[in-house]
């Protein structure tokens, strides 16, 4: 079995204007877990349109802390819930597979260098 291409797992999203990517982590995934019951709890909760998971999970995903961390509710308001529904929920199910992508077709392109 081969291991997924370095990036493989990110997701990118935009964000009140910005292109930014969601990496999965250990940390993420532990911190997204424990915060929402498990990471099928903080899918409901996103499917959901749940504020403070979606901010969570995005804030979690792209590593942020202190002010920065403080300005990702304004940040996801402005962006729209229903924008960020979908990648928050591909990142989700990236970090349940251990940072990869699901097998079989899509997210198997390194979007690092496109191949």
């Amino acid at each position: 079995m081969s291991k997924p291409a370095l990036g493989a797992g990110n997701v990118d999203i935009e964000l009140d204007g910005e292109k930014v990517t969601l990496r999965p982590s250990l940390q993420a995934a532990q911190s997204i877990s424990r915060q929402s019951g498990g990471i099928s709890g903080a899918v409901r909760s996103v499917g959901q349109y749940d504020f403070d998971t979606i901010v969570a999970v995005v804030t979690l995903g792209l590593g942020l802390t202190g002010n920065e961390a403080k300005e990702v509710p304004n940040r996801v308001y402005r962006t729209g819930l229903t924008d960020l529904i979908g990648p928050v929920s591909t990142y989700l199910t990236i970090i349940a597979n251990g940072g990869r992508p699901m097998s079989g077709g899509e997210g198997t392109e390194d979007p690092q260098t496109g191949a």
